[in-house]
């Protein structure tokens, strides 16, 4: 959705998508909260003290795996400034307000052999970017067996996780990776921008996008069934909530401040190159 000049995306998840889901998580969400646990007790072993049973005098209670603690983080790729939410697992000793404790817990299969290893670094790359964006520097990951049990708990600087993989046969590069979200977001703005200006509408276009590994992206307008099905009978103009919209209309951004053009004018040799971005058409696949 696309309203005062501001692209809002969600993630959609199509009905197949949600009953695989569903049956992973029975399948798996009670072992991954545990495996989870036991990584957050090793690491804080040593600082809280146990009862007479061995148990962690902090842990007790029941765990609601339905709640979620998120971040939300200011960011820039290119010439397009993000407003990111994601949800974070814990941070080091006491949250401050900023990213710099913030840590990621991961479980992964333990390391038997080359072909183990290839998959642990090929999923290095989801972990770097989940965490990189979000501005989430440590990554604690819990290697374990068939079975589920941790055998090894390692952590990761996040911003050292490329080397990892630098040089090897097929290895990622996140600066690949960049690029090609710089040219996805500029085709993006120029898709789904009205002819209007930055004019709020009474219903705004809601657009699906759809990217598939070593295929690239396709996008398409919902129709009216289409937006009804994002809205789910919820008070909601699209996906946004709809007092945010009414919120949005009442009182529409005032023009850019002396500031902001004086930033969008040092910005200029980055506009150069997401408008050669915008010529290349639609963003195809990288091969990872």
């Amino acid at each position: 959705m696309e309203v005062n000049g501001t692209l809002y995306l969600e993630e959609h998840l199509s009905d197949a998508k949600l009953v695989e889901k569903k049956y992973d998580t029975a399948s798996s969400s009670a072992v991954i909260l545990w495996i989870c646990v036991r990584i957050m007790v090793h690491f804080h072993a040593s600082r809280y003290p146990r009862t007479a049973g061995g148990a962690s005098a902090r842990m007790g209670g029941d765990v609601d795996t339905n709640v979620q603690w998120c971040t939300v983080i200011k960011t820039k790729l290119g010439d397009t400034r993000m407003v990111i939410g994601g949800e974070v697992d814990c941070v080091r000793d006491k949250f401050t307000g900023q990213t710099d404790n913030l840590v990621e817990l991961k479980t992964s299969m333990s390391i038997r052999g080359p072909q183990d290893e290839a998959r642990f670094e090929k999923k290095l790359l989801k972990f770097y970017f989940q965490s990189f964006l979000l501005g989430v520097p440590e990554i604690v990951v819990g290697f374990r067996t068939p079975a589920g049990q941790i055998t090894t708990i390692q952590s990761f600087k996040t911003i050292e996780m490329p080397r990892l993989v630098r040089g090897k046969p097929g290895a990622w590069d996140p600066q690949i990776c960049l690029g090609w979200g710089h040219q996805f977001l500029a085709f993006l703005k120029s898709l789904i921008r009205p002819d209007g200006g930055d004019e709020i509408r009474m219903t705004p276009n809601v657009w699906r996008l759809r990217f598939t590994p070593r295929v690239g992206v396709s996008a398409w307008l919902l129709d009216n069934a289409g937006v009804r099905e994002v809205e789910a009978g919820e008070e909601r103009i699209g996906f946004l909530p709809k007092w945010y919209w009414d919120g949005l209309a009442k009182d529409p951004p005032a023009s850019k401040p002396a500031s902001e053009q004086q930033e969008q004018q040092d910005d200029a040799p980055v506009k150069q190159e997401t408008q050669l971005a915008e010529d290349a058409g639609l963003p195809q696949g990288w091969q990872i």
